[in-house]
Protein backbone atom coordinates (compact mmCIF):
# COMPACT_ATOMS: atom_id res chain seq x y z
CA UNK A 1 0.00 0.00 0.00
CA UNK A 2 1.48 3.41 -1.05
CA UNK A 3 1.49 6.02 1.63
CA UNK A 4 -0.36 9.33 0.14
CA UNK A 5 1.44 12.92 -0.35
CA UNK A 6 2.56 14.96 2.66
CA UNK A 7 0.84 18.02 1.21
CA UNK A 8 -2.00 18.24 -1.09
CA UNK A 9 -1.84 19.15 -5.56
CA UNK A 10 -4.21 22.17 -3.85
CA UNK A 11 -1.78 23.32 -1.67
CA UNK A 12 0.84 23.37 -4.75
CA UNK A 13 -1.43 24.86 -7.01
CA UNK A 14 -2.07 27.55 -4.19
CA UNK A 15 1.93 28.44 -5.01
CA UNK A 16 1.44 27.89 -8.62
CA UNK A 17 -0.37 31.22 -8.87
CA UNK A 18 -3.81 29.57 -8.13
CA UNK A 19 -4.53 27.95 -11.60
CA UNK A 20 -6.31 24.66 -11.66
CA UNK A 21 -4.16 21.73 -13.10
CA UNK A 22 -5.54 19.37 -15.15
CA UNK A 23 -4.29 16.09 -17.32
CA UNK A 24 -0.56 16.09 -17.84
CA UNK A 25 0.53 19.19 -15.46
CA UNK A 26 -2.27 17.21 -12.19
CA UNK A 27 -0.20 14.10 -12.95
CA UNK A 28 3.32 15.63 -13.20
CA UNK A 29 2.22 17.59 -9.53
CA UNK A 30 0.80 14.39 -8.48
CA UNK A 31 4.28 12.35 -9.35
CA UNK A 32 6.43 15.48 -7.57
CA UNK A 33 4.12 15.28 -4.42
CA UNK A 34 5.21 11.68 -4.38
CA UNK A 35 8.53 11.94 -5.02
CA UNK A 36 9.32 14.34 -2.25
CA UNK A 37 7.17 12.76 0.31
CA UNK A 38 9.10 9.40 -0.19
CA UNK A 39 12.48 11.33 0.20
CA UNK A 40 10.88 13.12 3.42
CA UNK A 41 9.99 10.14 5.14
CA UNK A 42 13.44 8.51 4.29
CA UNK A 43 15.18 11.28 5.63
CA UNK A 44 12.81 11.40 9.24
CA UNK A 45 12.27 7.76 9.52
CA UNK A 46 8.57 8.72 10.22
CA UNK A 47 5.43 8.37 7.77
CA UNK A 48 2.85 11.20 9.24
CA UNK A 49 -0.14 8.91 8.67
CA UNK A 50 -2.40 8.75 11.01
CA UNK A 51 -4.18 5.39 11.37
CA UNK A 52 -6.75 5.98 8.94
CA UNK A 53 -4.08 5.91 6.63
CA UNK A 54 -5.66 9.07 4.86
CA UNK A 55 -4.81 11.68 7.60
CA UNK A 56 -1.56 13.49 7.03
CA UNK A 57 0.01 14.39 11.05
CA UNK A 58 3.24 16.01 9.28
CA UNK A 59 4.04 19.31 11.34
CA UNK A 60 3.54 22.30 9.06
CA UNK A 61 7.23 22.68 9.02
CA UNK A 62 7.37 19.98 7.03
CA UNK A 63 4.59 20.27 4.82
CA UNK A 64 6.30 23.30 3.36
CA UNK A 65 9.28 21.00 2.76
CA UNK A 66 7.85 18.91 0.58
CA UNK A 67 5.71 21.91 -1.02
CA UNK A 68 9.21 24.17 -1.65
CA UNK A 69 10.69 20.60 -3.26
CA UNK A 70 7.87 19.91 -4.86
CA UNK A 71 7.61 22.57 -6.71
CA UNK A 72 11.49 22.91 -7.95
CA UNK A 73 11.28 19.95 -9.90
CA UNK A 74 7.33 20.61 -11.07
CA UNK A 75 9.03 24.38 -12.73
CA UNK A 76 11.72 22.75 -13.78
CA UNK A 77 11.41 19.89 -14.63
CA UNK A 78 13.87 18.86 -17.67
CA UNK A 79 16.91 20.54 -15.48
CA UNK A 80 16.97 23.63 -17.30
CA UNK A 81 20.32 25.58 -15.95
CA UNK A 82 19.91 28.27 -18.36
CA UNK A 83 18.54 30.11 -20.82
CA UNK A 84 19.20 33.61 -22.95
CA UNK A 85 17.39 35.12 -26.17
CA UNK A 86 18.71 38.01 -27.11
CA UNK A 87 19.76 40.17 -24.44
CA UNK A 88 17.43 38.65 -21.88
CA UNK A 89 19.17 35.92 -19.39
CA UNK A 90 18.10 33.94 -16.40
CA UNK A 91 20.19 31.03 -15.02
CA UNK A 92 18.59 28.46 -12.71
CA UNK A 93 19.86 27.57 -8.97
CA UNK A 94 22.64 24.35 -9.56
CA UNK A 95 21.06 21.05 -8.54
CA UNK A 96 20.09 18.31 -8.91
CA UNK A 97 17.59 17.56 -11.59
CA UNK A 98 15.46 15.04 -10.03
CA UNK A 99 13.27 15.67 -6.51
CA UNK A 100 15.99 16.48 -3.83
CA UNK A 101 15.88 18.05 -0.52
CA UNK A 102 18.50 21.18 0.00
CA UNK A 103 20.38 20.67 3.35
CA UNK A 104 18.43 22.95 5.37
CA UNK A 105 15.27 20.95 4.23
CA UNK A 106 17.12 17.70 5.67
CA UNK A 107 17.68 19.61 9.07
CA UNK A 108 14.16 20.97 9.14
CA UNK A 109 12.80 17.43 8.63
CA UNK A 110 15.03 15.87 10.93
CA UNK A 111 13.89 18.62 13.71
CA UNK A 112 10.61 17.34 13.18
CA UNK A 113 11.01 14.36 13.74
CA UNK A 114 12.54 13.91 16.54
CA UNK A 115 10.62 17.14 18.17
CA UNK A 116 14.34 18.78 18.93
CA UNK A 117 14.91 22.06 17.33
CA UNK A 118 18.24 23.72 17.75
CA UNK A 119 18.18 26.54 19.77
CA UNK A 120 20.61 29.43 18.72
CA UNK A 121 22.40 32.24 20.82
CA UNK A 122 24.70 34.91 19.51
CA UNK A 123 26.72 37.27 21.62
CA UNK A 124 26.90 40.68 20.88
CA UNK A 125 29.26 42.89 22.89
CA UNK A 126 28.19 45.55 25.27
CA UNK A 127 27.25 48.24 23.86
CA UNK A 128 30.51 50.62 26.04
CA UNK A 129 33.00 47.59 25.44
CA UNK A 130 36.07 49.59 24.61
CA UNK A 131 37.54 48.29 21.91
CA UNK A 132 41.22 47.02 22.61
CA UNK A 133 44.14 49.63 21.36
CA UNK A 134 45.87 48.25 18.47
CA UNK A 135 49.72 47.71 19.95
CA UNK A 136 52.83 49.25 18.55
CA UNK A 137 54.64 46.86 16.80
CA UNK A 138 57.67 46.62 19.34
CA UNK A 139 55.35 46.12 22.28
CA UNK A 140 55.53 42.23 23.34
CA UNK A 141 51.66 41.01 23.07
Amino acid sequence: MSLPPLATVEALTVRLGGEALAGADLARARAALDDVSALVRLEAGVDWVAADAATITAPAAVVAVVLAAALRGYRNPDGFQSESVGSYSYQYAQGSTSAYLSDAEIRIVKAAATGRARAYSIRTPPAYEWPTQPRAPWEAP
